[in-house]
């Protein structure tokens, strides 16, 4: 496979505790974490997510599937993200930071600031977790559906290479 980040979710899929429709949820439950305002901690909440669900919950989630999934939101994309959070944030919040000097007079008015910057990115970043539900589910059991077109094309190939052979030893 070209995509080596897919791999130890293969191999997750190959095991034989694995269920149906858990990479689906897996990639759900890292998209919801990765569409929220937490850059530079999502990998670690995903695990600690992941560790806390699978042992609590006899439905298990993959790992390696909830780390592709945070990773929707990355650097490269952090800020044209946090912007559209921030807009959608405002309309919500109707909120309006002056970015001028007097803005950065005082101590006070900074951290004023950026408790409302705060306030909007994160209510801004629920309608995206949200959505974020569906698509991780959508795009997961898509995924799950062609890889057992695959093994199934794989199995077809195999068996139908065997016969041929044993046709042609007579």
């Amino acid at each position: 496979m070209k995509f080596k980040i897919l791999r130890p979710m293969l191999r997750a899929w190959r095991s034989k505790s694995y269920r149906q429709g858990t990479l689906g949820l897996s990639l759900a439950a890292g998209m919801v974490i990765g569409f929220s305002p937490t850059v530079g901690l999502q990998v670690v909440i995903c695990l600690v997510a992941g560790f806390l669900w699978n042992k609590f919950s006899t439905i298990h989630l993959s790992l390696p599937a909830m780390l592709v999934g945070s990773m929707v939101v990355n650097p490269l994309t952090m800020g044209p993200t946090y912007f559209v959070y921030y807009k959608i944030g405002c309309v919500a919040l109707a909120c309006d930071v002056a970015m001028s000097a007097d803005a950065f007079a005082s101590f006070s008015s900074i951290t004023e600031m950026g408790e409302t910057i705060l306030a909007a990115v994160s209510l801004g970043s629920v309608p995206f977790m949200l959505a974020g539900i569906p698509l991780g589910i959508f795009l997961g059991n898509r995924i799950e559906a062609f890889l057992h077109r695959r093994r199934a094309r794989r199995q077809e190939r195999g068996g139908r290479h065997k016969m041929n052979f044993l046709v042609t030893d007579k």
